[in-house]
Parts: structure tokens; sequence; C-alpha cells
């Protein structure tokens, strides 16, 4: 096992050390893309919004399904899922506004656009969820707690969908991404 171990080592420390510098005439007619430092706080605050829906969503189902009555993890929940997605909608536009110039490739702005419109909409729906889960609080009817479960499964389709954009703007299009372009 010791063997083993010390071979799978040196093997990984040959795969470092197997990677030659690339020279730097090769690459004379091409500049790196590099975009404004804003883009970089919309992905890690996204990453909570894709989550937060998820959480949100089987807490309640699990409140639901349990006959549990009061359960304020799940308003917690709701409120942070829109927090979050209103600041994932400020830091996408405010990223696309700024880098709306730089897009190196042609269906990328078509997309963004999408992205950009999608975003609203799951705003508004998490805006209506949390108001539906403040009005269960309110009145306790369980029209209002199976009217939010179905807004959160609209929500939580939506943020699937809206990830897949993005995740098609940044590995299909480098959108974000610091990438080599022709001068």
């Amino acid at each position: 096992m010791k063997r083993l171990l010390m071979v799978l080592l040196l093997s990984s420390f040959y795969l470092v050390l197997a990677h030659e510098p690339h020279q730097a005439n090769e690459y004379a007619n091409l500049q790196t893309l590099v975009y404004p430092a804003v883009v970089k706080f919309h992905p890690p605050i996204v990453h909570f919004g894709i989550s937060l829906p998820f959480a949100t969503l089987l807490a309640e189902v699990y409140y639901t399904i349990k006959k549990k009555g009061t359960e304020y993890l799940v308003l917690l929940f709701s409120f942070l899922t829109l927090l979050v997605l209103s600041l994932s909608v400020v830091t996408g536009y405010t990223a696309h506004q700024s880098i709306e110039e730089m897009i190196p490739k042609r269906g990328a702005m078509e997309l963004i656009h999408l992205h950009q419109n999608i975003g609203f909409v799951l705003l508004f729906l998490s805006s209506l969820g949390f108001l539906f889960k403040v009005l269960y609080h309110v009145r306790y009817s369980n029209v209002f707690r199976y009217v939010f479960i179905g807004i959160y499964l609209l929500l939580c389709a939506g943020v699937v969908y809206q990830g897949s954009l993005g995740g098609k703007l940044v590995y299909e299009y480098s959108v974000g991404v610091p990438v080599e372009v022709a001068k």
C-alpha cells in the first residue's frame, strides 16, 4: 500500500512538471479579455440563490407532511431567498451593464437578455412566495400554504432553467471568464 501511494505521488509530480511553458511569440496576436471586478460578485451570490429555493421548498413540504402549523424556518428561508435573488438580479444587471460591449461571441447577447429577463421573473415569483408565506402566518389558512408550495415549485423549475442558461453563458460563450481574443 505504501508503494502504491509512493508511485501515485511520484506520478503526480511528473504530471505537474511535464507541462512546458508556452513560447511568448506563439500568442503574439492574442490579448486576454479581462472583465471588470463587478462581474466577480455575481457568481457567489447566485449560488446561494440556487440553493435557497430548494431548501425552502423541502422545509415547507416537510412541515406540511408533519402537519406543523407555525414554522418560522420557512418564513426565514423565503425571506432569505427574496433577499439573495434581489442581490442576484442587481449584481447580474450591474455586470451586464459593465460588459455589454466586451462580449466576444454574437449569440451570447441574446442569451444574456433571456437570462436577465428570467431573473426578473424569478424575483417576482420569490416576492409572491414570500407574500403568501406571510399571509399564511397571519391567517393560518392551508390555501396559502398550498399556493406557496406551487409558487416555489415554479421558482425551483425556473432556477434550474436559469442555472442552465448561466452555465451555457460561461462554458459555451466564455462570458465572465478571462479569455484570449484576437487583437
